[in-house]
């Protein structure tokens, strides 16, 4: 499927069983622009040298060392969800965000190589303030790219129209729901971390 849905002409050496539950540090599905097509591949998911796993967005077009990966490295890093934790009292509760379509879709993102020769490219997701349903939950989003987008992303020149795309993706396009807090542990990486808490699908509300 996501081969089909985000165009990609090429695959190098990747793990494709599902995964629920990705944490900094491990690989993560990535799709770059080569000059044969998009390739898939994995990339370690924290952007050398520091391991920054997100990257605000106006982070990137402010800083000039920022500037280059956005104009020159970026990538898609593919999903069909996300998680997101709200604090309730003293505990924090994870939700779970995807598409109202359930299709998979992928993360704006930027790569970077270490600067070590034996080191491994990693990448960081792109960061923008939150749409109506994540701001319930959190007060910045990943940016969501979905469709034509995609190609947008890996292709684009312009650096103005980059950073104009660095928006929260439409409430009305997605759905979110509570789920158990087995996702707050690395040693959980099973269909159970999405499932929704108490057996019910809702979306979040927006606080009053």
């Amino acid at each position: 499927m996501i081969v089909e849905e985000l165009g990609v002409a090429s695959t190098a050496a990747l793990e494709q069983r599902p995964r629920y539950n990705v944490c900094p540090g491990e690989d993560v599905a990535a799709i770059v622009q080569r000059p044969d097509g998009r390739r898939l591949g994995a990339l370690r998911w924290g952007l050398p040298p520091r391991g920054q796993i997100n990257l605000r967005g106006e982070t990137l077009t402010r800083n000039r060392a920022f500037r280059e990966a956005l104009q020159r490295r970026r990538c898609l890093i593919v999903a069909d969800g996300f998680y997101e934790w709200r604090t309730e009292g003293t505990v924090r509760v994870p939700h779970f965000f995807r598409l109202a379509s359930q299709r998979p879709f992928a993360f704006a993102g930027v790569w970077a190589r270490p600067r070590e020769p034996d080191g491994t490219v990693g990448a960081a997701i792109v960061t923008c303030p939150p749409n109506e349903l994540v701001a319930a939950v959190h007060d910045r989003m990943p940016v969501v790219l979905a469709a034509e987008a995609c190609a947008r992303w890996l292709e684009e020149t312009d650096e103005h129209r980059l950073a104009e795309m660095l928006q929260p993706f439409p409430a009305d396009l997605m759905e979110a729901y509570p789920v158990s807090t087995l996702v707050n542990s690395a040693r959980n990486d099973g269909p159970e971390c999405t499932r929704p808490a108490g057996g019910t699908l809702r979306l979040v509300p927006r606080p009053a």
